[in-house]
């Protein structure tokens, strides 16, 4: 039994590393799930890179295709380009919440059409006079 746990976590790593390369930012990590629909057979893949010091968006290039949720929270992100997460055509949920964005160019989201949410929360520090 235990040798067959064993067998199953090497596959599900080697499943998991083809369908989530290596990403360049050491601080990130990817996850890949199976879909939950009966008809679809593909690959769902998460990428978080949760308070990595971020000071940009990643290049859609370096991230796989078949992302459909990307966690860039609690970075030092200011802008949003034209065309930032352009070819991640699943993308459903994005997350670019505690960032200190203050300009989105118009084409930001571009090509975004399976978005489903888009976090922007921005912590404010509040001061309080008594």
């Amino acid at each position: 039994m235990k040798a067959l746990l064993v067998l199953c976590a090497a596959l599900a790593g080697a499943w998991s590393s083809r369908d989530c390369p290596a990403l360049m930012i050491d601080s990130c990590h990817c996850a890949a799930e199976r879909s939950k629909e009966f008809n679809r057979q593909s690959v769902r893949v998460k990428v978080v890179c949760d308070d990595a010091d971020l000071t940009e968006t990643m290049q859609p290039g370096s991230l796989p295709n078949t992302t459909v949720s990307l966690i860039l929270s609690n970075n030092k992100i200011s802008a949003l380009k034209n065309n930032s997460f352009l070819g991640l055509r699943a993308l459903e949920r994005l997350d670019l919440s505690s960032n200190l964005i203050s300009r989105i160019s118009p084409g930001a989201f571009h090509d975004l059409t399976a978005l489903r949410r888009l976090d922007l929360f921005q912590q404010q520090d509040w001061l309080f006079l008594c």
